[in-house]
């Protein structure tokens, strides 16, 4: 049976890791690069090679990964003036881990069908230390045996692999993943507030919450933040998380149903990411919080 080439597009934090680990694994790998060339010159150091354009990815690959910020992003990278399809081979997999528009993806992926071409959605989970450890969480959306044949590629990056069903159905678990983790950490955040206004030792908030129902995998993350300013257990922009949280509404509308939660969520974001910058990660949304309730970074009104 013959290695599969494997193409790449998306070196950012994630990308990069998970790009490395399936060179690494012996497969191979070519790679474009964007803005950021060093990405790239690390990869090729590892024995992946450059190519100039989406469009020769495809005609030199079996399966190409993409991992960008955006559903627009990854439609230029597909039908775009020299993007996969101006390439594309019958029998190419496209396998989009962006964190895409669910109704985006589906109508995606019955345009490349038209010319044999198959489009697999694979949302992550986890950070980008977790990448570079081979250990994500990916959950996929397609029919089974194109499920089967790119998982062993996949294994070179995950640690879990769940198949979630049909084309499209992965990206929507994954933008509700999102709510449930953003939400909590958007309660994490205010309650850290909370504390500080109301004279409460933050730390004694962290070790009495970490150990009873308030407990959450985003406690830690975002107290990490509010206790040390350091941010390496979370590094997740806000910006993605504004985003995220707007494909969900948009989905929402599609499939006419209503939410209390959301709303409130997504203008939380907002204000966040307007406040400290899209950069920022999810745990630096406290500093927004803090801000707006005129207190700085030390606790004290302003």
């Amino acid at each position: 049976m013959k290695q599969e080439r494997i193409g790449f597009i998306g070196l950012g934090l994630m990308g990069k890791e998970m790009a490395r680990n399936i060179v690494r694994n012996g497969y191979p790998l070519s790679v474009m690069a964007h803005r950021n060339r060093s990405p790239l010159e690390v990869l090729s150091a590892e024995g992946a090679v450059e190519v100039v354009s989406a469009a020769e990815m495809a005609k030199t690959s079996d399966i190409v990964f993409i991992c960008v910020k955006t559903s627009e992003q990854v439609s230029e990278i597909v039908t775009g003036t020299d993007g996969l399809m101006a390439g594309a081979h019958e029998g190419l997999i496209i396998v989009d881990c962006s964190t895409a528009h669910p109704e985006s993806t589906e109508r995606l992926a019955e345009t490349v069908a038209e010319h044999g071409v198959t489009l697999v959605d694979a949302p992550l989970a986890r950070t980008p230390r977790e990448a570079r450890e081979g250990r994500l969480n990916v959950m996929l959306g397609g029919d089974a045996s194109t499920v089967t044949r790119i998982t062993p590629v996949i294994e070179s990056f995950a640690e879990n692999i769940f198949h979630v069903g049909a084309v499209g159905s992965a990206h929507k678990l994954k933008l509700i993943n999102n709510f449930l983790s953003l939400g909590a950490a958007a309660l994490v955040s205010e309650a850290a507030t909370m504390a500080a206004g109301m004279d409460v030792p933050q730390n004694k908030l962290l070790e009495i919450c970490s150990q009873g129902g308030a407990n959450s995998a985003m406690l830690a993350p975002v107290m990490e933040w509010v206790l040390q300013k350091e941010c390496t257990k979370l590094q997740f922009s806000l910006g993605n998380a504004e985003k995220d949280m707007r494909y969900l509404a948009e989905t929402l509308t599609e499939y006419r149903l209503t939410s209390d939660m959301l709303p409130p969520l997504c203008e939380f974001l907002k204000f966040a990411r307007n406040d400290v910058g899209e950069e920022s990660f999810v745990p630096q949304a406290y500093d927004s919080c803090m801000q707006r309730n005129g207190m700085g970074s030390d606790g004290n009104k302003h």
